[in-house]
């Protein structure tokens, strides 16, 4: 369903390739499961600092495990049905005895430790997650980077969504907008910025209802966002940035249709009037779609990097990749340098992906790696859907075994 605007089809490997590849390190894929499967067991202690974040760090080592196709085989049922428990133990529901809609809780899921205890499943159907009275504090809060992390880590896990508490996370979207249409992450944190604007945009796709979105005031910020080069920035007159770039043009994608037509190719059907051409005009999410595709694409060196004059950095192959595959152009890009790059960055002895050549790997960087050779068509790993940052595989589950989709 989220064909159109990624108009490329999946590459498929050639002779050429094939004897490009013979020509670079092997691809690690055996170290990089056992990476994977090492952290969701434990992370190491430089994450300590990041604990918060623990559903975002899950997602990436779900999310390689399941590129690499292994996910169920390395994952017992058992462990998968307790990690769902865990995760709706993140979540925060209304009180009954305080059902507002007007109460100033941020609804959703959230991180561990924040004074909430997680709730045993002694009754699967009454076991929705962590309640929210008007007696909670402010953090007690849910985050929407891991309201979207929980909802995609729940359907890679093979969760139908049905305990997901959609209507207060939509109402929940509608307090995180602000005025000038950007998301904030959570009512603790005025940080607004173009990551929340996709998390908002990703969790509306996902429970397939947009009703917590205001949509004019979020497709004017990300217009305003994309700079003089023609990249888009976290926000208005900031530098243009390749994680930021990805995020407006997936957002695009995942509200399909006029969102995602270009400004400047645009021109006046035959019949229209002024007014209802400058009102189609407000619906395109793009400015410069060409000037876009031309910014990311110069971004390549031998991988991508994220910024004008920076070094390249394993994450953007995906965060660069991702926004020129959802544009319809990958195949523009050069295989064989971004693939080379990715063969040095991965760890030799331990698996995984790091930021540089010869630097330790960490889980972002990892399946910010694989998603990139996934988009590429490296045998061994499953096809990516780049707008949601999911496999091809775990689309057609959202699609097919979660309430919000089925028919």
């Amino acid at each position: 369903m989220l064909a159109e605007p990624n108009m490329a089809a999946q590459p498929a490997t050639t002779t050429q390739d094939t004897q490009a590849n013979a020509n670079q390190p092997a691809f690690q894929r055996e170290k990089h499961i056992q990476y994977f499967k090492r952290n969701l067991q434990m992370l190491p202690e430089p994450y300590t600092s990041q604990d918060t974040f623990r559903m975002t760090l899950g997602l990436f080592s779900l999310g390689g495990l399941e590129l690499l196709g292994v996910l169920e085989e390395s994952i017992s049922e058992a462990n998968r049905a307790a990690w769902v428990e865990w995760i709706y133990s993140q979540q925060r529901i209304p009180s009954k005895d305080s059902p507002s809609e007007d109460d100033d809780a941020l609804y959703g899921f959230g991180g561990p430790f924040s004074g909430l205890a997680f709730q045993e499943n002694t009754n699967v159907q009454q076991n929705l997650g962590c309640e929210c009275d008007s007696h909670t504090t402010p953090f007690d809060t849910a985050h929407i980077t891991m309201t979207y992390t929980a909802l995609l880590s729940l359907i890679m896990l093979g969760d139908d969504l049905s305990r997901v508490a959609k209507e207060p996370i939509l109402r929940s979207l509608k307090k995180l907008q602000q005025p000038n249409g950007c998301f904030i992450p959570c009512i603790t944190d005025y940080e607004p910025d173009m990551r929340f604007v996709y998390c908002a945009s990703a969790v509306s796709y996902i429970l397939n209802d947009w009703s917590g979105v205001n949509k004019p005031a979020l497709l004017n910020f990300i217009r305003e966002s994309q700079t003089y080069e023609h990249g888009f920035a976290q926000s208005p007159r900031h530098e243009a940035h390749g994680g930021t770039t990805y995020c407006a043009i997936a957002s695009l994608g995942l509200m399909g249709g006029e969102a995602f037509a270009d400004q400047k190719t645009m021109v006046k059907k035959e019949d229209e009037t002024e007014s209802a051409y400058e009102e189609r005009r407000a619906r395109a999410g793009f400015v410069d779609l060409e000037g876009t595709r031309r910014w990311c694409l110069q971004r390549q060196t031998t991988g991508f990097q994220g910024r004008t004059n920076k070094p390249t950095d394993t994450c953007y192959s995906f965060w660069i990749g991702g926004a020129i595959a959802a544009m319809g152009s990958f195949d523009l890009v050069n295989f064989e340098c971004n693939r080379g790059f990715l063969m040095e960055t991965q760890h030799k002895t331990f698996g995984g992906f790091g930021k540089w050549v010869d630097t330790y790997p960490d889980v972002l960087h990892s399946y910010m790696g694989i998603a990139s050779l996934a988009l590429m068509g490296e045998p061994g790993i499953r096809p990516l859907e780049p707008l949601l940052n999911i496999s091809k595989r775990m689309e057609e589950r959202l699609y097919n075994e979660t309430v919000f989709w089925k028919k």
